[in-house]
């Protein structure tokens, strides 16, 4: 399989929807926005990988019931299209991240996809409630930063069937770090050093799926390839600190604007990976877990 392929397949699909829900929706619904910019750029950068890798791994099957915590919103809409004979429950804490794409939803005639607002720590749900859980780029940054996501993880677990599974990405690095912001955060005000994300390495990625009694079942390495423009290494690597490098992102932020078209596929294409073993900069890890 082509590097990437499963993502690129899935970037067209979504922006079809996109272009579908842009003729659905009225012009004053806070979803239509949202679908032209998708129309445009149908998947982010490191979402490309993120995809691919969950992709790689999740088997649905009909009559299944999954749950996406806080995933980004158009991988659900995707799936949930795409199997109309599977349930999906999509949670989020925050009423923004769920209010437009209910809109979207019901305007791309998608039934079997629910929105509901919950916090992943302590959630409704009965025990055993799910076939399958999935999380892209969402547990690190459960607040707080010391057992956000321990909490996140023993719920998740708790939800999850005994024969399910669990897929996730992560930051994952060759050492781990704690990453902080100037101002708002998600569903917290804003303040000077505001925790954003947890960065893990083995250790710590390792440690925390024993404490949650949850077992590693297979995992995938998302990594970063050196070259000209590698967005992960100048947006959060350790490009961030080069004086080069918010011109960079400056200036490809100016030249989407003029082409009105996304560079986001062909970067990932160029500088991103997804594997079994390592072969560029470590950024992302992609699990497969189960109950212990």
């Amino acid at each position: 399989m082509k590097n990437l392929e499963i993502a690129l397949q899935t970037s067209n699909g979504i922006r079809s929807l996109a272009l579908e829900a842009v003729k659905e929706l009225s012009s004053r619904q806070c979803g239509y926005q949202i679908a032209r910019r998708r129309a445009i750029c149908p998947v982010d950068y490191m979402r490309y990988a993120e995809f691919d890798a969950i992709l790689r791994d999740l088997e649905l099957n009909s009559h299944m019931t999954i749950l996406d915590v806080s995933s980004p919103q158009w991988f659900s809409l995707y799936l949930a299209n795409k199997y109309p004979s599977v349930e999906f429950r999509y949670v989020n804490i925050i009423d923004s991240e769920l209010d437009p794409y209910k809109e979207i939803a019901e305007a791309l005639g998608i039934k079997n996809l629910e929105y509901q607002k919950a916090d992943v720590r302590d959630m409704e749900f009965e025990a055993n409630a799910f076939d399958r859980v999935i999380s892209i780029s969402v547990i690190e940054h459960i607040y707080p930063e010391e057992g956000g996501d321990l909490k996140a993880l023993s719920e998740i677990n708790r939800v999850l069937k005994s024969d399910g599974q669990f897929l996730l990405t992560v930051p994952y690095k060759s050492k781990s770090n704690i990453v902080y912001v100037d101002g708002p955060v998600y569903e917290r005000s804003g303040r000077r050093g505001n925790f954003f994300a947890r960065e893990y390495d083995q250790e710590k990625f390792s440690a925390l799926i024993k404490r949650s009694g949850l077992a590693l079942s297979g995992s995938r390495f998302i990594c970063e390839r050196n070259g000209i423009f590698p967005m992960d290494y100048y947006e959060w690597g350790p490009g961030k600190n080069v004086f080069l490098a918010k011109y960079l992102i400056k200036s490809k932020n100016l030249f989407e604007r003029i082409l009105g078209k996304s560079l986001d596929e062909i970067l990932a294409k160029q500088y991103l990976s997804v594997s079994r073993e390592i072969t560029g900069r470590l950024v992302n890890i992609s699990a497969k877990l189960r109950k212990a």
